[in-house]
């Protein structure tokens, strides 16, 4: 009895300990700092260096606004949580930062969750401080903000994470630098909208566990969309570049692409898991080779099946540098890496994918299909020095090594270019073009770039 009574203790002291988290009113009021420094009792005070420091938890109601100031300096203590049911106005017009008050300090950071709340966040750094988003009728922009050395504390899904379904989501010219766990993802049971656009993803996951750096789960009739990004690994064994997955087996009925991004020195370039439509096209992928044992990844892109119903559209991606090219370990989904039989067919691909110096133990694996399913793969230009069916036989893996595994009708092949394609610098198109090194730029000068997944010469 006297066990229970210490329980009851314990949890009438913990439930008044919560009570006594300032909550605002919900009458539509516009909360910033300064504002709540002002307020007893909501843990927020102004600094001699005039920044503010946040030694407490606080809500702001559903109605109300939280609002960063320009130039606002936040300093989260160890273990806070800040809680936005209302609206995020994070939108300075010029920079805002939000870190923690001192080294070894862990905050939780923001969970923006109202049914109902919106966030807008631009021009601000999040360090060691993570935002968890998500509510049925709400949505996130996140535009030129920097989210980096995320400590994990908030969520291991991302140091932008998603806990509940919601579309319309942009995430677009910003920075996820070091993170400790993967830059942005969402729930398996949660699928969100999203756009992912222009985006810099450097040396994410620095815990190493086992995520890309852009972890999407899919369903419902929402949308993913990952373009123009770069994705740059730190060579870590265990995290990958762009992985999209539906591990539930929902139901969807959304477009899912990846597509112009830059990926490189991952453990694995793009992978997709469960039953996901998806169109891959125009990627460049270099070095993503850091996978220990080639039995358990290192593939440029890895289409992974076990419900054979995924339909997967695979076009001018260049691959370089993978324990594989492409694989597919079981199941027989639906793959399209290029069928041009037919121009006017609804299902023709001109294939334009390349594949360089894939391989492991001292073998190519341009493509390894494991699966049961027939690939087409015709319009490709394969890593042999003629494009003829007795040398691609060499780097594909298929039904004439295993008669249970499923066919490669790859011939067809595409007559490989003499060195690369020259253009003149007036006669660019637009879009982002990759120097060897992965640089982009949208104005190159003279030298060898990647463009949609071609080498050009700029001259």
């Amino acid at each position: 009895m006297k066990k229970i009574y210490a329980f009851v203790l314990m949890a009438a002291m913990a439930a008044g300990a919560m009570a006594d988290d300032f909550v605002s009113d919900g009458t539509g009021n516009v909360y910033t700092f300064n504002s709540l420094s002002q307020i007893e009792g909501t843990g927020v005070t102004l600094q001699d260096d005039g920044s503010y420091l946040v030694s407490a938890n606080f809500t702001i109601a559903e109605g109300d606004v939280l609002q960063l100031v320009n130039n606002d300096v936040i300093k989260m203590a160890n273990g806070v949580q800040i809680t936005v049911n209302g609206n995020a106005d994070f939108a300075p017009a010029d920079t805002a930062v939000v870190t923690r008050d001192a080294e070894g300090s862990n905050p939780k950071g923001f969970w923006m969750l109202g049914e109902n709340g919106n966030a807008e966040l631009k021009n601000v750094t999040f360090e060691y401080v993570g935002v968890v988003f998500g509510g049925e009728n709400s949505s996130l922009h996140a535009d030129n903000c920097t989210f980096t050395l995320h400590n994990g504390k908030s969520s291991s899904s991302g140091a932008l994470s998603f806990n509940a379904s919601c579309g319309n989501n942009i995430v677009e010219n910003c920075y996820f630098i070091e993170n400790s766990v993967n830059a942005i993802g969402n729930g398996s049971t949660n699928p969100v909208g999203i756009i992912i656009r222009n985006n810099v993803f450097w040396h994410n996951t620095t815990s190493n566990r086992n995520k890309p750096q852009i972890n999407m789960s899919v369903g419902g009739a929402y949308d993913v969309i990952i373009a123009d990004n770069q994705v740059i690994g730190g060579q870590f064994t265990m995290s990958g570049g762009i992985g999209l997955s539906n591990m539930m087996g929902m139901a969807h009925s959304g477009i899912n692409i990846i597509e112009n991004n830059y990926i490189a020195d991952n453990r694995y370039g793009i992978t997709t898991i469960g039953s996901v439509d998806a169109i891959i096209r125009n990627n460049t992928m270099i070095n993503n080779c850091y996978e220990t044992n080639p039995n358990n990844g290192g593939s440029c892109i890895s289409i992974y099946d076990s419900s054979s119903s995924a339909n997967v559209y695979i076009e001018g991606n260049w691959m370089e540098g993978g324990l594989w090219g492409i694989t597919v370990p079981t199941g027989a989904p639906n793959i399209n890496l290029g069928k041009v039989e037919d121009p006017e067919a609804e299902d023709y691909n001109p294939g334009n994918n390349t594949f360089v110096n894939n391989g492991n133990n001292g073998v190519l694996y341009d493509l390894f299909n494991n699966g049961t399913a027939t690939i087409w793969a015709q319009g490709n230009t394969w890593n042999v020095t003629e494009q003829t069916e007795e040398n691609i036989e060499e780097v594909i893996y298929h039904q004439v090594d295993d008669p249970s595994k499923g066919l490669v009708i790859f011939m067809p092949a595409k007559s490989p270019v003499t060195a690369v394609d020259e253009i003149k610098a007036a006669e660019l198109t637009d879009g982002l073009y990759y120097d060897l090194m992965g640089v982009p730029t949208q104005n190159p000068t003279n030298g060898i770039y990647i463009h949609n997944g071609k080498k050009i010469l700029v001259k």
